[in-house]
């Protein structure tokens, strides 16, 4: 596995970080609708589970790249359908943003939340 992408070619050396990669299937990610969208204890938004140690893990080989996604879902959207958009957008994003193959996009529904008595979300997970 490695910890960022190389390519050689025209000018000189392109270095992509798999941060980079990570941030950006990330952000693909929350974009996507129904998602449940919380903060965490520094104040940041996130729609990953927050259960999760690794809301979103990426490997890199041979100039392909596999992405493993961590979310939550509100109730009432189609849990089957809010994944796979969320597989075509992290997927679209990466390609775009990166030039690099997306071999696979998992996602992991770990969560999902119910809207309680004054609108707030609470999640309902498996213990």
């Amino acid at each position: 596995m490695e910890d960022e992408y190389r390519s050689s070619m025209g000018l000189g050396e392109i270095e992509i970080s798999k941060n980079v990669i990570t941030s950006i299937a990330a952000v693909a990610a929350m974009e996507v609708e129904g998602l449940v969208e919380r903060e965490d204890k520094s104040g940041i938004s996130s729609v990953f589970n927050r259960g999760s140690s690794k809301t979103v893990e990426t490997e890199l080989e041979d100039g392909h790249v596999k992405i493993n996604v961590n979310i939550a879902v509100k109730y009432g959207f189609p849990v089957h359908e809010t994944a796979e958009n969320v597989q075509d957008s992290v997927r679209a994003e990466v390609e775009e943003m990166t030039g690099l193959d997306v071999s696979e996009v998992n996602v992991d529904v770990s969560a999902l939340a119910f809207e309680g008595e004054e609108g707030e979300l609470e999640d309902l997970e498996e213990q």
